[in-house]
């Protein structure tokens, strides 16, 4: 059902009716630029209508959320071959999100040549090229033999992190994420010579301040994460997004929805009150301190081994506690396949859908603008307020701030008006609602009708981020409603003045 709202704006033309509104109006309803100022000339009334917000069950192919496919590199002295080609054919799989893995296995016993940097140098620049957004995770092992092919020295590490520093941040917009600290099989800081809460946060350290602040970076697990920040309450909306090590670390899991453990990332026994924060928590311990913290820093993986826990439903609601923005789609088969063959019945736009498209639409971020309105005082010069409400039906917050453009169309002339935005859509958790108060200058505008929409777009990537809104244009614009601006006659005027 349509919503209608409707503001009168009226504002005085004549010395006139300037000083019979001063008469009438008693001081204190009297807004303070009306006692000292001349009324505005052009009287006018607003009128704005609010337009229908239906959701569709489409995926919107977004940044920084979604399935992906990893691909591996290993840097050498070899000729690796086109590499450059082998990206482009990579980042043509029509998903945004890639994860990167760069094996540094030949290079465990010295520093990183030229040409190993020069490799890295090509992979990064066809992903920014391609505008893809990378999870990059550098390691030293893929075959569970990483107590053999790591550096036999921590400091060699250190070393490999600030020689890949220069060319990782060369590419920051591209890169939404750094995995691991180098370490353990498969890169996830088990089985490793460097294993210790003291070696994480070492490398950690390291890793944050050598890397641009705008990187996100991720652990294996809750409990590695509280290692290296050494409190069970790392970030807060206070502390959110000001560039310290906290604000940074999110978490990666390869174990997601494997068992009731997710395959050694939860334990068994729930946590004493005395428990250091490095110790693993249960299941229930470990969901609810990930749905606080992901609320800030993002959380991905790979969902694994068909088992109850990855059984749809109870899949959709852990994903939504954990706040998952992105995940394989190409690991474990067994259980992409099990969601392929599922039906979500849920209600809503999306009852029918396979599980797996559920899923594809809803990690990450998903908005939807659920509401709006117009309102502005009488007689006030003060801007109208424009109030805008965000619904984020997807698993997780953006966490990246995007920019906010109100774009008006004249219906009389065509002419587009685009107004910049300030909002902070970071704060639109997962699963929430959010309503932000935008200003607009009524009186810049001619008489005429307008068609009002809002889009968001990505700084970095320069893409516009797609709304759930059916009515969503191919550029990102979601129709908000209409506004009208008419003339109001000196009669009207007066006998609005003699009504107060």
């Amino acid at each position: 059902m349509k919503k209608f709202f409707h503001i009168t704006l009226l504002v005085a033309g004549t010395a006139l009716f300037a000083g019979l509104a001063v008469f009438l109006l008693h001081r204190e309803y009297c807004p303070h630029s009306l006692r000292t100022n001349a009324v505005p000339e052009d009287p006018f009334s607003v009128t704005y209508q609010a337009g229908a917000y239906e959701e569709t069950n489409a995926v919107l192919d977004n940044p920084y959320r979604g399935y992906y496919h990893l691909y591996g590199f290993t840097l050498s002295e070899e000729d690796p071959g086109d590499t450059a080609g082998r990206i482009k054919q990579y980042t043509a799989s029509g998903r945004q999100m890639m994860l990167v893995q760069i094996n540094l296995k030949n290079y465990a016993d010295t520093d990183l040549s030229e040409n190993a940097l020069r490799q890295l140098d090509i992979i990064l620049s066809e992903i920014s090229l391609s505008g893809h957004q990378a999870v990059l995770r550098f390691l030293y092992d893929w075959d569970g033999k990483a107590l053999e092919t790591e550096p036999s020295s921590i400091d060699r590490i250190l070393r490999h992190m600030d020689q890949l520093s220069e060319t990782v941040n060369r590419y920051a917009d591209s890169i939404f994420v750094l995995q691991s600290t180098f370490t353990g099989n498969c890169g996830e800081m088990t089985q490793t010579k460097f294993g210790s809460h003291e070696d994480n946060r070492l490398l950690m350290s390291h890793w944050a301040q050598v890397t641009a602040p705008s990187i996100y970076l991720a652990v294996r697990t809750p409990s590695h994460l509280r290692g290296v920040t050494q409190t069970r309450t790392p970030v807060s909306a206070e502390t959110a997004y000001d560039g310290s090590l906290a604000s940074r670390l999110g978490l990666f899991n390869d174990g997601m929805l494997g068992s009731v453990y997710d395959l050694g990332t939860y334990d068994d026994t729930p946590n004493a009150d005395t428990a250091e924060p490095e110790d693993k928590g249960t299941r229930e311990e470990e969901l609810a301190f990930q749905n606080d913290i992901c609320r800030f820093v993002p959380n991905g993986g790979e969902a694994v081994l068909d088992n109850p826990y990855n059984d749809l439903d109870r899949a959709i609601a852990d994903l939504a506690r954990m706040h998952v923005s992105y995940l394989n789609c190409d690991h474990d088969t067994a259980v992409m396949d099990k969601w392929k063959n599922t039906i979500y019945h849920g209600g809503g736009c999306f009852d029918g859908m396979n599980g797996f498209d559920y899923i594809d639409a809803h990690l990450g971020y998903r908005y939807l603008v659920s509401g709006s309105s117009l309102s502005c005082d009488s007689f006030q010069n003060a801007p109208a307020t424009l109030t805008l409400t965000i619904q984020n039906t997807g698993f997780a917050p953006a966490y990246r701030q995007f920019d906010g453009t109100l774009c008006l169309t004249s219906r009389n002339t065509g002419v587009r008006h685009l107004i910049p935005i300030a909002l902070d859509n970071r704060t639109i958790d997962g699963g929430s609602e959010v309503s932000f108060s935008l200003p607009l200058d009524i009186r810049s505008l001619s008489v005429g009708t307008y068609e009002v929409a809002f889009s968001l777009t990505d700084p970095c990537t320069k893409e516009p981020i797609l709304f759930a809104n059916r009515d969503t244009d191919e550029s990102g614009n979601v129709s908000l409603g209409t506004l009208s601006i008419d003339p109001v006659s000196p009669e009207e005027l007066l006998s609005f003045l003699l009504s107060r």
